[in-house]
């Protein structure tokens, strides 16, 4: 099927229920979906939403959601994500119950925004969408510079637990055919656009697709901001824009202190214990750190990459989409910054630097909590066996003479240790969160969902490791998307 005829079927189906002149029917508000991608700026615009919902309110704009993580929770709910480490049964039902939301709102339209449903498979999409009919559905989606994206994808995976040197993911990312597949068909199963587009297509007419670029890294955040805005039909004095960007991006060494620090968990950690202590506790003393150089995109990478984002502008050039800023911003643009640094370059000084202030951060965390808790368990043990490796014999060094490499060499074993124990204390002391009351029916098609979710990043994972499965993937991922086969 074309393009435009496959379009036109969309608009076909996806106009049941609404009037001849494109407005949603009585009653009914428009719901937009913002459906990312990752990486993108939506950590930032979720917060503003999420801060400005009673002004939004007042001007008959819902945000749905009983607490700021409430859309995540449903799209989760949608897709079966859970978080490995936990009894997610509290997750089942939030789906029914953000469309229920947005669903029975009487003004003029709903904002959601998750970026994870940029991940959805076509059928996911579907049910999505078909979710609030008939109601009409926009479909909001945020693109950045390929070049920021990689280096800042790269840093959000060793942020979930990933150990791959930059030269790996990027090896992977260039040719997905070699490396893991975790690294370069994940990557591309999430970040090309347009194989995203084409999915949502299927169900929602391109003249209700939205494309918002992301300005510059050297931009205010309040730009995004104004995109966005008028993408989703916000009046802008309606939202807050004085916040701060969220999720900055960190430098080569504090994401060189990231991958030691997972190297040496070697996946002990739950995913939530994991996220209430390396995401809360060490990222954030590591952003704040900011002394080491930012990671950018190698010049040896430029060229391929560029071309690239080239072609994927052309092509959104040729659809015709509804465009709120510059698809130039697409594009890398030509190297202005003087600090900027290799993602595989870490300098010992500065790595001992962000080891030691991540170490700080962990153990003033990790001490609250026991005194909160009076637990009796002790690090010391563990610790004392760091001792031999600052020394090679009892007076060949004096204390001011520490090798910065043999520093950092220390704190990266001290702060896995800590880690590990801080994490093993608040799993023992965390509360689970209320259950979302649901019916016996939605339990079961949730329950379904989780186990397909998870034989699919299980199979992601397998296929690092056999090549019949990595072939099949790849398959996968060449018949899903527009870019040229040879470039995948």
């Amino acid at each position: 099927m074309s393009g435009r005829r496959r379009n036109d079927a969309a608009e076909a189906t996806s106009n049941a229920g609404a009037h001849e002149d494109g407005q949603s029917a009585v009653g009914l508000a428009d719901v937009y979906l913002h459906i990312g991608l990752k990486k993108t700026g939506t950590s930032y615009l979720q917060r503003v939403l999420w801060l400005s919902r009673e002004r939004l309110a007042a001007d008959g704009v819902l945000v749905p959601g009983r607490t700021r993580q409430s859309q995540t929770r449903a799209v989760w709910d949608l897709m079966g994500r859970r978080l490995r480490g936990r009894d997610q049964a509290g997750s089942v039902g939030s789906w029914h119950e953000l469309v229920s939301a947005a669903t029975g709102w009487s003004g003029s339209h709903v904002v959601i925004s998750e970026e994870t449903l940029s991940m959805l498979r076509p059928r996911q999409v579907r049910r999505a969408v078909r979710a609030f009919a008939p109601a009409r559905v926009h479909v909001v989606v945020t693109a950045r510079d390929l070049a920021e994206v990689i280096c800042s994808t790269w840093q959000q995976q060793l942020g979930k637990g990933r150990t791959w040197s930059w030269d790996e993911y990027a090896s992977a990312v260039r040719d997905p055919r070699s490396g893991p597949v975790t690294a370069g068909i994940a990557f591309w199963l999430g970040q090309d656009l347009l194989r995203v587009l084409d999915t949502w297509e299927k169900v929602v007419p391109r003249s209700r697709v939205h494309l918002v670029t992301v300005p510059p890294v050297e931009a205010a955040p309040s730009v995004l901001l104004e995109r966005f805005a008028v993408a989703t039909r916000l009046r802008p004095t309606a939202v807050i824009s004085d916040q701060p960007a969220v999720n900055v991006a960190v430098g080569v060494a504090e994401a060189e202190v990231l991958r030691h620090l997972n190297l040496g968990l070697g996946g002990r950690l739950d995913e939530e214990q994991y996220i209430r202590v390396i995401h809360k506790v060490v990222r954030p003393a590591l952003r704040n750190l900011g002394s080491s150089p930012r990671i950018q995109l190698p010049q040896e990478e430029l060229g391929w990459v560029a071309q690239r984002a080239t072609a994927t502008v052309q092509e959104l050039l040729s659809r015709g989409y509804q465009v709120t800023g510059d698809l130039a911003d697409l594009v890398p643009p030509v190297r202005t910054s003087a600090r900027s640094g290799h993602p595989d370059q870490v300098d010992d000084a500065e790595l001992a630097q962000a080891t030691s202030v991540a170490l700080v951060a962990v153990t003033e965390q990790f001490a609250e909590l026991w005194k909160r808790t009076r637990t009796q368990r002790r690090v010391t043990g563990k610790l004392n066996d760091l001792t031999p490796l600052g020394k090679t014999s009892p007076s060949s060094r004096r204390s001011d003479q520490v090798d910065e490499a043999e520093s950092a060499r220390v704190a990266s074993v001290a702060l896995v240790t800590v880690t590990e124990q801080f994490a093993e204390l608040w799993k023992r002391t965390r509360k689970q969160p209320g259950p979302v009351h649901a019916a016996t029916a939605e339990r079961l098609v949730s329950g379904v969902r989780a186990r397909g979710y998870r034989a699919g990043i299980a199979t992601l994972d397998i296929a690092d490791h056999n090549r019949w499965v990595r072939w099949a993937v790849h398959k996968y991922l060449r018949r899903s998307s527009r870019a040229n086969p040879t470039e995948l």
